[in-house]
């Protein structure tokens, strides 16, 4: 745990919360007067969320932020196990960064891959599809960005500032934060913020208690930033999140799974994320601007699994995954005009080397097992205004990725050339008709190193990587209408996935030896929309996105989770914000269509809806927000398709419910006071 002198400092420090316009629109100019909020902005490519909508949710897991977003799913009902989902593929098929850190890291297939404490977030920027070659996302991106004291003070007549907040959630979970910023010398700028999250066992829509969620997260996140000059940054950050408590050996499964494989029997776990990242930014205006960071991102799961009444791999011992990762990204943009023709470069450079150990038995030495990746690519996109109405961005992407099985002294070696293309037509203002097509590529993975996995994977001298292509068309419409603004949003994607890598364990291997291997095909069509309408304090939306898997051409029997089809989605959100009084409201919800999926798994269908508000200097207090909520109204019993779900007869448990069903009805309180 942060040590308790850190926690004293903490004490002692508190955070003016961000400012923002509480407008929700898509492709909107309506201007709102500013309130203080501290919140999320999120933007896709259909629809942007801004801070003042998105702090009404009060968001502690990233389904609180990025559920509602067409395409996108969030699986996993413990902390420990968040899993980003879009369109059906998860983090393991996605890019996904944390102030420029990516965050590749397979550890357990039982827990997620992604440590993220959503109330420090300042943006989330989500690429729905492989739509550009300056990521290798397979099925697209997400880049979080964490606040920092330039973002706090930005509107602030202020050098320093301060922030307090507590919550309360009546299904299970107390939190607490305190943030301190200021302005410290004429250059340089400081940001200390420090979280706490108490959970217990919640309660499902039937009454159902949990078990083994009560645990504890702590988040620290330390920024300083350096302007040597005004179109000059340098910034250096330490993050920290540790995740600890008495958890089930199987935490993405259910409770009813949970208690007929160990009953009440739980194991003490840590799970932290420790990064260290340094970024440099220089803005010489259109002819180059440039983003480069450099960053160490490193993971530790440690379990004590010595009950012997558990049946565990590699015996009941006290064990540790860790994966090191280090990395850079530089970015660069430059506007140029040749032969009378604009020009847009995108371009830059990416490396990524891990390196994933196991230690079976903490109590002995020498034990690590280790395995090794590293991935380099070098990108070029052109957008090129080729007339006023027309623009098309040509794209290409060179990409390097290797991996070393450190026990059995087998590497592997694999690289491509990507190519892609988009065009825009505007043929009139508000009006935008849009096309891409991107080239797709992926190298194995490092196999999962809690399992012990990498002690006997041997290289499969045949297997390619796993290659295909994004096509996707769409259009966008914004125009005032009837004294407001309406926009519209829709796309039609079809992704085909060649080559689809899983593992399987190696014919007539007298050792138990397993290997990557090529399984078939995989095909993804549907489509997404979306329509906004804001109107003085009313602001409105809604969302639908559909898609279907194909895998008649696919190997099914060794095939990961690495994809969980989604059913037909429906999100709204309609908002009103009470100037006078400082007040907003907002009602929000899903209908979730029920699904049989490629692999024949039936999902049923849900809707879910919730409502909150939010007063600003209440009661006469300035900086005193109160925020107020009920999540899941109807206390609906529910399993979100992006989380385990289904039933099996296991060759040694028997029958089993499998289903991660979500918390029910809770009543969410917060209070912030800012300085």
């Amino acid at each position: 745990m942060i040590n308790s002198t850190l926690r004293s400092v903490l004490m002692g420090t508190s955070l003016l919360a961000a400012v923002s316009a509480p407008a929700l629109a898509q492709e909107s100019d309506r201007e709102l007067d500013a309130v203080q909020v501290w919140g999320t902005e999120v933007q896709s490519d259909l629809l942007t969320l801004d801070e003042g909508d998105l702090s009404l949710k009060q968001a502690d897991h990233l389904s609180d932020l990025l559920r509602i977003v067409p395409g996108v799913d969030i699986g996993g009902t413990h902390s420990v196990n968040s899993r980003i989902n879009i369109r059906g593929l998860d983090d393991r098929q996605l890019d996904i960064y944390i102030d420029g850190a990516l965050q590749t890291n397979y550890l357990y297939h039982h827990l997620g891959n992604l440590l993220i404490n959503a109330d420090i977030l300042t943006s989330a920027e989500i690429e729905v599809g492989a739509n550009s070659l300056t990521h290798g996302g397979v099925g697209g991106a997400v880049r979080f960005r964490t606040k920092t004291a330039e973002d706090l003070l930005a509107n602030s007549e202020n050098n320093f500032g301060g922030r307090i907040m507590g919550s309360y959630n009546s299904n299970a979970q107390t939190a607490w934060s305190l943030t301190g910023y200021g302005q410290l010398t004429e250059q340089i700028d400081g940001l200390i913020y420090f979280n706490q999250i108490d959970r217990d066992n919640f309660e499902d829509g039937d009454g159902r208690e949990t078990i083994g969620s009560d645990g504890t997260t702590e988040h620290l996140l330390i920024k300083f930033g350096f302007e040597p000059t005004e179109n000059q940054r340098i910034q250096l950050s330490y993050d920290l999140l540790e995740d600890a408590g008495d958890y089930t050996q199987r935490p993405d499964m259910g409770v009813l799974t949970n208690q007929a494989i160990t009953g009440d029997i739980l194991l003490p776990t840590e799970y932290t994320r420790e990064t260290i990242n340094l970024s440099y930014a220089l803005d010489l205006g259109p002819a180059f601007m440039l983003e480069a960071t450099a960053y160490t991102n490193d993971l530790e799961l440690t379990r004590d699994e010595t009950n012997t009444a558990v049946r565990v791999q590699n015996g009941n011992t006290l064990k540790r995954a860790m994966a090191e990762n280090q990395g850079f990204n530089l970015m660069a943009r430059s506007d140029v005009e040749l032969g009378g023709i604009g020009h847009n470069f995108t371009y830059g450079v990416q490396y990524f080397a891990q390196d994933l150990s196991f230690d079976p038995d903490l109590a002995t030495a020498d034990d690590t097992i280790e395995q090794e990746s590293e991935n380099l690519a070098f990108y070029i996109e052109d957008e090129i205004e080729v007339t006023d109405i027309f623009r098309v961005r040509p794209g290409i992407r060179a990409v390097n990725h290797e991996v070393t099985y450190v026990e059995t002294g087998e590497s592997g070696e694999f690289d491509d050339i990507l190519f892609a293309v988009a065009g825009e037509l505007e043929p009139y203002e508000g009006l935008t008709f849009l096309a891409s097509y991107t080239e797709i590529f992926s190298g194995p993975e490092l196999a999962e190193p809690f399992a012990g996995s990498g002690s006997n994977k041997i290289v499969n001298p045949a297997l390619e990587a796993e290659t295909g292509e994004n096509i996707e068309a769409g259009v966008r419409f914004v125009s005032d209408f009837m004294g407001g603004q309406i926009g519209f949003g829709a796309n039609v994607f079809q992704t085909n996935l060649d080559n689809y890598i899983g593992e399987v364990d190696v014919a007539d291997s007298a050792t138990g030896e397993t290997q990557d291997a090529n399984l078939g095909s995989v095909e993804i069509r549907g489509y997404e929309a979306s329509i906004t309408y804001a109107n003085g304090p009313w602001n409105f939306f809604a969302t639908h996105n559909s898609s279907d898997f194909d895998t008649s051409e696919l190997d099914t029997s060794s095939v990961s989770e690495s994809f969980r089809e989604i059913g037909d989605t429906t999100s709204y959100e309609l908002s009103y914000q009470f100037d006078s009084l400082n007040l907003s409201v907002a009602l929000n919800g899903q209908f979730i269509d029920d699904v049989t999926t490629s692999l024949g798994e039936d999902k049923e269908s849900y809707n879910l809806h919730n409502i909150a508000a939010r007063w600003e200097n209440a009661l006469g207090f300035d900086g005193l927000s109160l925020t107020g909520g009920v999540d899941n109204i109807f206390d609906t019993t529910y399993t979100s398709h992006a989380s385990r779900l289904g039933a099996t007869n296991h060759p040694v448990f028997g029958a089993l419910i499998l289903n991660d069903v979500e918390p029910g009805r809770n009543i969410k309180i917060t209070i912030a006071q800012t300085f």
